[in-house]
């Protein structure tokens, strides 16, 4: 086994068949976070079952040969921690937060779960209902309903990044176990997995630890390249009988290796980023139009995207997409003043430092990082890109994304409410 440094405290090295393994030693705390990643997210599920991997989470809960689910929760609530796992467009991780003397249990209990789920056919059934539960609450909520209609149309050619994670309930309900067997396998192979420990830990421990609990055989076959996203302008209105209208805006943005990605924070920050953004000061504080308004950047492997979304009345949305294009044109003509300048890069590295206050936070970043196969930086690494954005910088990420006339604009709401869209010229 080699150890690689990464920066003072933080190492990693490759265990058992080809897991990677990042171990953050963190002085003054009594507690750990571990996170088990793999590298397979609702974009890599097959064209014929989209929301496969969202369903696997779920039943690797379900227990292994070793465990039924009420041993897991037992097991880690015994510990006083708590275990969780979560499904996005590029990756699937596992967690637990415990105090550090129950660090090895955690782990153990983890690459159980994550690599030897029994997939009995009792609980595939019984959690099919639960999945499809998911979706209904999906399918009844307003605003979740218009952001998977915004994404589906954000990509060309029907892209996996526009699926919604979830799937659709004809998956849940027909795929058989056969199916979700072969595709964990392929998906949690061990070279597709990344394990990240952070906390009260030493780094000779944790790897010690994994002999033998990552040593399992691969499954070799090599996994289907992900095919390249490419960003799709336009317009678009959906009925839906709402109350409210939904909003959004979406531009062309950046990948997550790309280094452009610290100024564009920037720029998006003084557009929405927050409440002394200039579209909360002007849509909500101002003129009273919306409850929720924000812009953010989406990060990838292979792409990025920039959204402004807003909630609002219907009969106000042509004078909200008004000011928002009107904003985004203020921005390329005269760009962003001194003073945005210099409270933003003052709250984004505030941000960053009170978000490494937690051990959770501090493995979050990292496994993220690891998914993407992104350059690991060291927390003073990321502040220092962020301190020395320069002006020059901002303005070349404003030319660059502040398109307007290149925007998917999408509206979902009551038809006969909905104005006409009007044009970004």
């Amino acid at each position: 086994m080699v150890v690689t440094p990464l920066y003072p405290g933080a190492q990693i090295a490759s265990v058992g068949n080809g897991l990677r393994a990042i171990v953050e030693e963190v002085e003054g705390t009594r507690t750990v976070s571990l996170g088990l990643w793999a590298r397979a997210g609702s974009r890599d599920d097959p064209d014929a079952h989209p929301g496969l991997a969202h369903f696997i989470e779920h039943l690797l809960f379900k227990g292994t040969d070793r465990r039924d689910a009420t041993r897991i929760s037992r097991e880690i609530d015994a510990l006083g921690g708590h275990v969780n796992g979560a499904t996005g467009k590029e990756s699937t991780f596992y967690y637990v937060d415990v105090p550090a003397d129950g660090f090895a249990k955690a782990l153990d209990v983890l690459a159980d779960l994550v690599q030897h789920p029994r997939l009995d056919p009792s609980d595939l059934d019984l959690e099919r209902g639960v999945v499809l539960e998911e979706i209904r609450g999906r399918d009844d909520d307003p605003e979740q309903r218009a952001y998977d209609l915004f994404q589906a149309g954000l990509w060309h050619e029907g892209h996996p990044l526009g699926r919604s994670v979830l799937g659709d309930r004809e998956t849940i309900a027909s795929v058989d176990r056969e199916t979700l067997v072969e595709t964990h396998r392929r998906a949690y192979d061990a070279p597709n997995l990344g394990l990240v420990v952070c906390g009260a830990v030493r780094a000779e421990d944790v790897y010690r630890a994994c002999e033998g609990l990552f040593d399992g055989e691969t499954a070799g076959v090599p996994r289907p390249a992900r095919a390249l996203p490419r960003f799709k302008e336009g317009r678009a209105r959906h009925v839906a009988e709402t109350h409210q209208a939904h909003v959004y805006v979406g531009l062309p943005g950046t990948d997550a290796s790309d280094l452009d990605r610290y100024a564009l924070e920037v720029v998006n920050d003084v557009l929405g980023g927050g409440t002394s953004s200039r579209l909360f000061r002007i849509i909500r504080e101002e003129r009273g139009l919306a409850y929720a308004v924000s812009s953010g950047a989406t990060y990838y492997s292979d792409a990025g995207t920039w959204t402004i979304y807003a909630g609002v009345s219907p009969e106000r949305v042509d004078e909200v997409v008004g000011i928002t294009l009107d904003q985004l044109k203020a921005l390329q003509r005269d760009g962003v003043s001194p003073e945005e300048f210099a409270l933003t890069k003052a709250k984004l590295r505030g941000n960053l430092i009170l978000g490494l206050e937690t051990n959770a936070n501090r493995m979050f970043r990292l496994g993220h990082a690891l998914a993407l196969n992104r350059e690991i930086l060291s927390p003073d690494e990321v502040i220092a890109r962020v301190e020395t954005v320069s002006a020059e910088d901002v303005a070349g990420v404003i030319e660059r994304f502040v398109r307007p006339e290149q925007a998917n604009l999408t509206i979902v709401g009551p038809d006969q409410r909905v104005a006409e869209i009007p044009s970004s010229d």
